[in-house]
């Protein structure tokens, strides 16, 4: 492909998408497409564990999110929208007609992003730990975030964002993964950090996520209070037909922390969902 370079290894590769390159990751070589994105200041590799459990099975693709990891970062505001038109430009540029969609966070709400204004390119939605709008009490605190990232980077931020996205508990078992975390953090750029963010503060789809018609599975960590079980409840509400799950004893990244427990529901889900929209829906 001729806007495609090789980089890293033979499934990493650097992609153009409208006005940016972005960097994507492919696993597996046969099967329906995923596609996974990643939290607000993470990168691909956040799906690792995922990715390899579902490759015998599927083709998975993951990307850095413009402004993080091995993506350009472009300097200014970006919208949910441009975030969602990176996908389906990554979509266009890799030749998948169609693919199930996974987020966390912010990848969740360039899902429901994507789920209104590319319906046709979207054979099922899972959306984890996420929000269907940013509520005006919040803006203060990603105000203040913003600015704490523009003042003084990325180091500043990591405490209390491992704080906010994994139990105390999990983090004292596993501190590999909260240092692989925490390196993600503080590798990403801060201006894209900050583009990505303001996307967050003016994001609102909490009206028409019910145009949303794909098969839908809604993921939640029972102890996570950035995205609660009570956004995760109103927006399966929303969607026609969506499923619910609350996984216990996680936070806002409950598929880490709860990794087979959220395997076998993502596998549940996606067998069900294998035909897209044209299947009823549970």
């Amino acid at each position: 492909m001729s806007d495609t370079t090789l980089t890293v290894s033979a499934h990493t590769r650097r992609v153009r998408a409208g006005d940016v390159d972005l960097q994507v990751r492919i696993d597996g070589t046969d099967g329906p497409w995923v596609v996974l994105a990643h939290a607000l200041g993470a990168n691909l590799s956040l799906w690792d564990d995922t990715a390899r459990h579902l490759a015998p099975r599927y083709r998975i693709m993951r990307y850095d999110l413009r402004g993080h990891g091995g993506s350009d970062a472009p300097v200014g505001a970006y919208t949910m929208a441009r975030l969602a038109d990176d996908v389906a430009a990554l979509m266009d540029a890799l030749e998948i007609p169609q693919a199930h969609f996974c987020g966390v966070s912010v990848g969740g709400m360039i899902g429901q992003a994507l789920g209104v204004r590319y319906p046709e390119r979207l054979l099922s939605l899972t959306l984890v730990d996420t929000s269907d709008h940013t509520p005006m009490d919040a803006h203060p605190m990603w105000a203040m975030r913003i600015g704490q990232a523009e003042a003084h980077g990325m180091a500043g931020m990591v405490h209390a964002t491992l704080e906010r996205w994994l139990t105390p508990g999990f983090r004292a078992a596993h501190p590999d993964v909260v240092d692989t975390i925490r390196e993600m953090l503080l590798a990403t750029p801060e201006h894209g950090y900050v583009g990505v963010a303001q996307a967050i503060v003016a994001f609102d789809l909490s009206e028409a996520i019910a145009r949303i018609h794909c098969p839908t599975l809604v993921v939640v960590g029972e102890k996570d209070e950035g995205s609660p079980v009570s956004m995760a409840q109103s927006i399966a509400n929303k969607i026609h037909g969506a499923r619910l799950e609350v996984l216990p004893d996680a936070a806002h990244l409950a598929f880490i922390e709860q990794p087979a427990r959220f395997h076998a529901v993502f596998d549940a889900f996606l067998g069900a969902a294998a035909c897209g929209g044209q299947c009823d829906v549970p």
